[in-house]
């Protein structure tokens, strides 16, 4: 289970929320990787949680760049590429997720791209904008 600390703070209140609700909903993914024999309820809960993470990339991902772009962030373009490789993932994943439908090995790669996806990416490209964030600020402090 993730668990959210200080150390995942980018200093934007809105990224950091995001961020904060990403965690929850991998939380719940989590749960879905130990069910070997699902329900309908949790095979249609499980696909809401799917299309979460879709529209949740699409639109944080979004506010999350101009964010960068807006504070100089040097890791702007970084971002950016990373992004647009996650988002290649996940639509090779739903695809497959269409094709093979819903077995254990899919979800269980699911969760561990986005646990991944958060220790790394998060920790290493995301948290270069808090620097941005603090030099902007009246008196250099936090945003």
């Amino acid at each position: 289970m993730l668990k959210w600390t200080d150390k995942y703070e980018t200093g934007n209140s809105l990224v950091d929320a995001q961020h904060r609700m990403l965690f929850s909903y991998i939380n719940r993914l989590e749960a879905f990787t130990r069910t070997t024999n699902p329900s309908q309820e949790e095979l249609s809960l499980f696909m809401r949680v799917v299309e979460f993470l879709e529209t949740y990339a699409l639109t944080h991902f979004k506010e999350e760049e101009e964010c960068m772009l807006r504070f100089k962030c040097p890791a702007h373009r970084e971002n950016k590429q990373a992004h647009s490789e996650f988002l290649d993932f996940y639509r090779g994943f739903t695809r497959r997720l269409h094709y093979e439908g819903c077995r254990p090995e899919l979800v269980r790669e699911l969760h561990k791209a986005c646990v991944t996806w958060i220790q790394r990416h998060i920790l290493r490209t995301d948290m270069q904008l808090k620097p941005s964030l603090e030099s902007a600020a009246p008196g250099g402090g936090p945003n």
